[in-house]
């Protein structure tokens, strides 16, 4: 057996992997009552990571300093600055911009979860002796098919646009990354 050395570069595209994932868990959803619920929260967390790394993705393409100046802005800032550059002037109380307000919050409260005690105050229809009430939070009334099935749909319209209107080629969610490789064999001594 010989030895060999093999070096070269590799790109993953982060966003791409993410969208590739909120589609699986929306699927899985739709075909499962099972977990469903997990598959949704899922699927939601998915479409906001898409944004947030095609932010990043661009703003690595776009800004020398991206890595750095980054960290200082929030989601929202990325969002609005790449485009402005893009000559893109959202409307977030429509869609697809709206959309994009509700994953970031849904995002983060799912990431900064807190335990919360909510007051419930609700008309209901005794049927008998005994009945089940059952309520839920607000990320747990977020996370449904629809919403799900909408933030898919939108998350691809806004990457696909500022990705377009920002000078970029293609369908940037068919390309999860590549690499380029060469093989250098060691002599037997």
């Amino acid at each position: 057996m010989s030895k060999a050395t093999v070096s070269g570069r590799q790109t993953t595209n982060t966003f791409a992997y993410m969208f590739v994932g909120a589609k699986a868990m929306l699927e899985q959803a739709e075909r499962d009552q099972n977990g469903q619920l997990y598959n949704l929260v899922s699927c939601l967390i998915y479409c906001a990571f898409t944004i947030e790394a095609y932010l990043n993705h661009l703003g690595q393409l776009k800004h020398d300093d991206w890595d750095r100046k980054e960290r200082s802005l929030s989601k929202l800032k990325k969002f609005k600055t790449l485009c402005g550059e893009a000559d893109i002037e959202p409307d977030f109380s429509q869609r697809p911009y709206s959309t994009l307000h509700e994953l970031f919050a849904f995002r983060d409260r799912m990431a900064h979860g807190k335990t919360t005690t909510e007051s419930v105050r609700k008309e209901v229809d005794l049927p008998g002796d005994s009945f089940r009430l059952t309520t839920e939070s607000e990320w747990q009334e977020y996370s449904t098919i629809g919403n799900a099935r909408r933030a898919i749909e939108d998350t691809e319209q806004l990457v696909k646009e500022l990705h377009k209107k920002s000078g970029q080629n293609g369908n940037p969610m068919n390309y999860l990354g590549g690499g380029i490789f060469g093989v250098q064999r060691h002599n037997a001594t």
